[in-house]
């Protein structure tokens, strides 16, 4: 089918619309290759969903033929070419970093190992956490009542117990709950 349109495209005989159908088909490629880097909620998955309309739009405007063949290819091919693509880019160092499990995410674990490593990782966490109550630090960004302190090297976010407490003031964590610290100011 595609060398039947690459077929046609070669006999145009000075019809622009299969030009801009092979245009519009392209660039939506490309916009839909570019949402997977630039975050623009959507906005340019949208837009290149449109060019791809406006190509099948344009193929048909050439011939009814040409048209039905686009639309098939894009019906059968479209959504395997973009299982692929998000395969790749789940994959990928930057996918790995953008997805929610980081470089600990395995895409090949069943559910139940996926819940128990979640589960794990969840629970060292809240270890982790547990340790610093007592442990003085700073809060980084105003507690309003919910900001971010540092405590010795590390940043966490921290809930304030009463109140408001200014950033670069001293503070010191009371309790660690729901994956968050609450913090009071410290004394001096």
């Amino acid at each position: 089918m595609i060398n039947e349109l690459m077929l046609l495209a070669a006999d145009t005989n000075g019809d622009d619309m299969l030009l801009w159908a092979f245009i519009l088909a392209a660039a939506a490629i490309f916009l839909l290759f570019l949402e997977l880097f630039i975050p623009s909620g959507g906005i340019l998955a949208l837009v290149g969903g449109a060019t791809v309309v406006g190509s099948i739009v344009c193929f048909y405007l050439h011939s009814t033929t040409a048209g039905t063949m686009a639309l098939i290819i894009g019906i059968v091919f479209g959504p395997v070419v973009v299982w692929f693509g998000f395969r790749w880019w789940v994959d990928s160092p930057m996918g790995r970093k953008m997805v929610l499990g980081g470089d600990e995410m395995d895409l090949n674990q069943t559910p139940e190992e996926s819940y128990a490593a979640s589960a794990h990782a969840q629970h060292e966490r809240a270890t982790t956490l547990q340790g610093l109550i007592g442990q003085t630090g700073v809060a980084e960004t105003p507690l309003r009542p919910v900001g971010v302190v540092r405590v010795g090297d590390q940043r966490f976010d921290a809930l304030s117990e009463h109140g408001i407490i200014d950033a670069r003031q001293p503070i010191v964590v009371t309790e660690a709950y729901d994956n968050q610290l609450k913090v009071r100011p410290a004394k001096d």
